[in-house]
């Protein structure tokens, strides 16, 4: 059976809310603005899609400026820009990452006041990250391979794939009908910008799987 739904358009904000999002000269956006677009009834995943595509431009990233006024949907007055925001910004806009408060170094941890554990009830370990997806992305080439993005519902997901790795997605892409990849690596650096949660996947490997097709039932 044929699906003949045409896609819904992609979400057009400068043109819903031209007061407040302008890709020439953007401003920044009210802190938690991503719940004002779902209560005006757009979808989750088209919302987190867009704010990350608009907030992550360069021209956003130089307008992060400490004290700048934030506006919301009608283009008002909502808040400003804090030093800590406008650091990431600019971290962002150099391509560093900000500092975590737990470092690379190996260390004990610190343990919350209320867990009755203690050091000799540790043990080293590592924390992996597995996002599955079912489309091609768009690759930005950059020196160490193919840099992708993959939106979920809590955070950005940020990959360098080796090539050989991104051969393995668009061989799939090229073959099967329906694929399903499974991305796995070590959780990395993590940071916050204005559009979500923004997770660096470090040494990533991919598994790429067909999907079938049911036959429908006569």
């Amino acid at each position: 059976m044929t699906d003949n739904t045409t896609p819904a358009p992609p979400l057009d904000l400068p043109t819903l809310y031209p007061a407040c999002f302008d890709r020439s000269q953007p401003r920044p956006l009210k802190l938690g603005i991503h719940k004002d677009l779902i209560a005006a009834g757009h979808p989750l995943k088209d919302v987190r899609r867009m704010l990350w595509r608009y907030c992550s431009r360069r021209a956003y990233l130089k307008a992060m400026l400490a004290g700048a006024p934030r506006i919301d949907l009608e283009g008002q007055p909502a808040g400003a820009v804090s030093e800590e925001d406008a650091a990431n910004a600019q971290s962002v806009l150099l391509g560093t990452v900000p500092p975590r408060s737990a470092s690379n170094q190996e260390s004990t941890p610190a343990l919350p006041q209320d867990a009755p554990l203690t050091p000799e009830n540790i043990v080293s370990g590592r924390l992996e990250l597995t996002v599955k997806f079912t489309e091609l992305p768009k690759p930005l080439p950059v020196k160490a391979g193919m840099k992708i993005g993959i939106q979920t519902e809590t955070a950005l997901v940020v990959a360098t794939l080796p090539l050989k790795a991104w051969k393995k997605l668009e061989k799939a892409k090229a073959e099967w009908p329906q694929w399903v990849a499974s991305l796995t690596g070590k959780l990395g650096a993590q940071a916050g910008s204005d559009a979500g949660a923004v997770v660096v996947l470090e040494q990533p490997a991919v598994q790429v799987f067909e999907k079938k097709v049911k036959a429908a039932e006569s």
